[in-house]
């Protein structure tokens, strides 16, 4: 029998509506950019290249500018900048084009400029007032950051762990980590034209890309052994590859990554072409990494938190018993865990819980994971009365399912009524609320601790599990991403 798909929504529908505040932010930065650029557009401030041999440009003065076209604009003033270069400040005069010259023969160079509407331009990007554009891309991705950690904070003070707090917590380490390096650029002001601001956007997934490859291999190399314990403490299953199999994964993304410079060669691509391809596998090399870090972080989350307040109803899930009918120390550990919880809430005067082990009759088991459970739970003396058993289930999507069905019809009334918390191993809590919120179920889990060789694998399957069940809102995410970061990338190759 199958259940039925009832997903609950919690929080997740009211929370998503404070990134509209982004729509007001970007139009006001917008305005203010605009017209603060306006208002300081008839003048631009070119700056040269450093000195060369001993000879500094800023001993040159405004009688060693020329002009191909004079009447455009006129020379202001010279000053010193960093290195023996200097920085030279030009005012409009007409709206035209023309090509300038700074120097004498032994160190000279050239810009381009052109004034349209009473306003500079040099190298058809460059701009007087550029800096607002990187102080208010500062401001959105401090905001971005800060809407996305409001998010997986209001997630788990409500204990809603689910896909959506994953796909907060990458786009959050994603955003903080470009708002690291732009405030950083910002601060040491080492950008001196608008040119440089989108070499920097460009290069930003990256250096992000690069800066992780330590930090991912090691993490590559922790996966492979533990996945070589697992094998030889579990078995050869199938699934128990699945971290040697990330890991290889992995590695062939950054060997692709490097080796894009022979796609040329192989496709005869253009530069263009070969570099905007660059920055997409770039681009989902990075987003990728910000999203299995935060499985990480989020499934380590789930298992450390404890319920706040005892439970009407205490689910265990099931994962296999012995030949013998009891349960193995796996399933043991949650059911002592969930046991344990309940006698402490009892201490502190609540009222006992109603215990609901689930899980159901394996092809190679004597009896039903249910079953085992309860007479464990009976042998350890806990009343038959506070015991209601769902042994229909063969995973744990059905666990929560059924046990909603199981949990209503003892109760005689809507699960939303009751406080139900779920006792699972450590590694596999987050799972747990995943599918009990697809089950319509508003649940708090504990975790019973187990080996640490299960954790890579439980992380890996959460990660599968949220490309299978986000992919619309991942696609639209880096759909976003990719086109900020190739429109930055693609100006840079046609300027």
């Amino acid at each position: 029998m199958e259940a039925t798909p009832t997903t609950a929504k919690g929080p997740v529908e009211r929370i998503w509506r404070r990134f509209l505040v982004l729509i007001p932010l970007v139009i006001v930065m917008g305005i203010a950019c605009t017209l603060y650029v306006r208002s300081v557009s008839s003048t631009y401030v070119a700056v040269t290249p450093p000195d060369v041999g001993g000879v500094h440009f800023y001993d040159y003065g405004v009688e060693d500018v020329t002009f191909s076209n004079p009447g455009v604009v006129e020379a202001v003033s010279v000053g010193p900048a960093r290195n023996g270069a200097a920085r030279v400040t030009f005012r409009a005069l007409a709206d035209g084009e023309t090509d300038v010259t700074f120097g004498q023969p032994r160190l000279r160079t050239y810009w381009t400029m052109r004034v349209r509407d009473g306003a500079i331009v040099e190298g058809g990007v460059n701009f007087n007032g550029w800096k607002s554009v990187h102080l208010c891309t500062c401001i959105f991705l401090a905001a971005l950051s800060a809407l996305f950690a409001s998010v997986v904070y209001q997630l788990q003070r409500a204990r809603w762990f689910d896909y959506e707090m994953v796909v907060c917590g990458g786009g959050m380490l994603f955003s903080c980590f470009q708002l690291a390096l732009f405030t950083s650029v910002f601060f040491r002001q080492n950008l001196v034209s608008f040119r440089d601001l989108l070499y920097q956007l460009s290069d930003m997934v990256h250096w992000f890309a690069l800066i992780a490859i330590v930090p991912m291999g090691v993490l590559a190399l922790l996966v492979s052994v533990s996945n070589v314990s697992l094998i030889r403490h579990e078995g050869s299953r199938p699934v128990n590859y699945l971290g040697i199999a990330a890991s290889i994964v992995m590695l062939l993304a950054y060997v692709a990554w490097y080796n894009l410079l022979y796609l040329d060669r192989w496709l005869g691509l253009s530069y263009v072409a070969w570099e905007l391809i660059d920055c997409l596998v770039a681009i989902s090399i990075a987003y990728g990494e910000c999203l299995l870090l935060s499985v990480i972080g989020c499934s380590t989350m789930a298992a450390r938190l404890m319920p706040r307040q005892p439970m009407d109803y205490l689910v265990v899930l099931g994962c296999g018993i012995r030949d013998d009918g009891t349960p193995t120390p796996l399933l043991a550990g949650r059911v002592d865990r969930a046991r344990a919880f309940d006698e402490a809430c009892v201490r502190g005067g609540a009222a006992p819980a109603t215990f609901v082990p689930s899980g159901g009759k394996g092809s190679d088991e004597v009896m039903s994971e249910a079953q085992s459970m309860g007479a464990y739970l009976e042998r350890n003396g806990v009343s038959p009365q506070r015991i209601v058993l769902e042994d229909r289930s063969c995973n744990t999507r059905e666990n929560m399912a059924f046990s909603r069905e199981v949990i209503e019809r003892h109760a005689g009334c809507d699960v939303g009524e009751l406080k139900v918390g779920f006792s699972t191993t450590n590694y596999h809590v987050f799972r747990g609320y995943v599918c009990a919120h697809r089950a319509g179920m508003a649940v708090e889990g504990l975790g019973a601790k187990t080996k640490a060789y299960f954790w890579p694998n439980a992380f890996l399957r959460e990660f599968a599990g949220l490309l299978v069940a986000q992919w619309r809102g991942i696609l639209q995410t880096f759909v976003l991403l990719a086109a900020v970061y190739v429109f930055a990338e693609y100006v840079l190759m046609v300027i």
